[in-house]
């Protein structure tokens, strides 16, 4: 045990912190401090950083993921071993440890990646003066274009979880969240929440400037066919980005732009559609599938144990909930996924020589059908839609051509939300989506029903409030919880 020194938005709390400590050294080391980016490789540990931080257990390795499953109606946390208990019972407070943890993760990505940003840009505007290659001075634009849109994915994130949703149409003068633009926040600063509106724009304008400063990487590579600068999954990739740009716009509901971004992913990706076999066996391996945008890349090296989503299923015996369950008929080849006996899922159950080590996948192709498939049934294009749904819905075996859909937009719309909970379960998607389209669900496996989630919204961490540096609480928190 040691004392170090851990930053939240405004203030800076001496802590004494354990080993595996989220600003650990360690963890985050060869990261340059503000002021220390002097060269490419100072950036590009500034980028690793960040990328670490949004794979870390506090975010999208693990509980960004476990809370879309566990405080919905997909999955059930096991009394005996307490672990995501209060998420998924919400009996929770503003103490609770996993919300603090997403808080803190999520703005990890952010500081990281505007620290990074800057960083970048500076090294730009001297180039000549350290006489970057060609090479360097795309790889530094590259950088940027990954930071933008890093930073756009933590803060739709932040804005889901922590603030009331994103309403078409309306004003969206509820609470967001804080945001940081050309400059991190330094500690003792005050500071105040953004709107929902703001939040919103402030996303759509990193992924805009994530595009922009990858057509940078986009020409290098024209100009120098022997020496790419290629991204695979692993990275931010010009996919990637589209696919981020199309989830964003679902949630908007501006379907069009929602179509245009998934499909531009999906053809950026130019994957094969995987057959039934390779999907089933793409979860128990690390390498890219075709069915990967963007993914956290895991190795036996993290030393997850514990913290994995694996665990989190396996040892600490949370499951799924019956009703997902029965969702699937018997002919879908994803039920094998699930140990329908004991209600485990397997998508995260580890490779040969690891049970702890999975992949987690950000983007997949299959959502990018998905988004079009809701979209088009929401614009009334029946036949589009269908045309779309059919590229997850054939696994189910018994469905193999646009005939065996329903053959409306509304009978349409109401497969594809019970279709996305068979693609995504353990991926978690269900809390988010659930709230985004106001769909009432029970919650607690079944100790409440009829429960508004897009009523609901989860507090500030209190050690966030308590630091005094202008973060407000969401009012009323506690009364938007479910009831009996």
């Amino acid at each position: 045990m040691k004392n170090k020194i851990k930053y939240w938005i405004g203030l800076p709390v001496l802590l004494l912190c354990s080993c595996n400590n989220f600003l650990d050294l360690d963890t985050f080391q060869n990261i340059p401090a503000e002021d220390a980016y002097n060269t490419v490789e100072d950036v590009q540990n500034g980028l690793n950083g960040m990328y670490y931080a949004l794979g870390y257990y506090y975010f999208y390795g693990r509980n960004v993921v476990a809370l879309g499953d566990m405080a919905a109606d997909n999955a059930v946390a096991s009394s005996s071993t307490g672990h995501f208990l209060s998420i998924n019972r919400y009996n929770f407070s503003d103490t609770d440890e996993n919300l603090d943890y997403i808080w803190q993760g999520g703005y990890q990505v952010i500081d990281r990646a505007t620290r990074t940003i800057r960083g970048a840009k500076s090294l730009l505007t001297i180039s000549r003066e350290m006489h970057l290659t060609e090479k360097e001075a795309a790889s530094l634009q590259s950088y940027i274009s990954q930071c933008y849109a890093l930073r756009a994915l933590a803060e739709h994130v932040l804005v889901n979880v922590f603030a009331l949703p994103y309403r078409a149409g309306e004003a969206n003068s509820q609470l967001g969240i804080v945001l940081m633009d050309n400059d991190p926040i330094e500690p003792f600063t005050q500071v105040e929440r953004s709107s929902v509106a703001q939040t919103y724009e402030q996303i759509l304008r990193d992924i805009a400037e994530a595009g922009r400063w990858y057509t940078y990487v986009d020409n290098y590579n024209q100009n120098n066919e022997d020496d790419l600068i290629l991204l695979d999954q692993f990275y931010m990739n010009r996919a990637a980005i589209y696919a981020l740009e199309a989830r964003v716009n679902l949630f908007m509901q501006n379907y069009e732009r929602a179509i245009v971004a998934a499909d531009s992913a999906v053809i950026l990706r130019d994957a094969s559609p995987v057959s039934n076999e390779t999907y089933l066996k793409m979860w128990s391996s690390t390498a890219i599938s075709d069915e990967d945008i963007l993914t956290i890349s895991k190795s036996e090296n993290d030393n997850l144990s514990a913290n994995s989503l694996n665990n989190l299923y396996g040892s600490y015996r949370a499951s799924l909930t019956d009703t997902v369950v029965k969702l699937f008929a018997a002919t879908d080849i994803r039920l094998r996924l699930i140990d329908t006996r004991t209600l485990h899922p397997r998508k995260f159950d580890g490779i040969p020589t690891s049970q702890a080590v999975n992949n987690v996948p950000v983007f997949r192709v299959s959502e990018m059908m998905l988004i079009q498939a809701e979209a088009y049934a929401r614009l009334g294009n029946v036949s589009r839609s269908q045309e779309a749904l059919l590229y997850t819905a054939k696994r189910n075996t018994a469905i193999e051509t646009v005939g065996d859909l329903p053959s409306t937009a509304e009978g349409l719309l109401a497969f594809i939300v019970n279709e996305r909970r068979r693609e995504f379960f353990e991926e978690g998607f269900r809390w988010f989506d659930a709230r985004r389209t106001g769909e009432l669900i029970s919650v607690s496996n079944g100790n409440y029903t009829d429960f508004d989630v897009a009523a609901f919204v989860y507090p500030i961490p209190s050690s966030e409030i308590n630091s005094g540096f202008g973060v407000t609480q969401n009012p009323g928190w506690e009364n938007t919880l479910p009831k009996n």
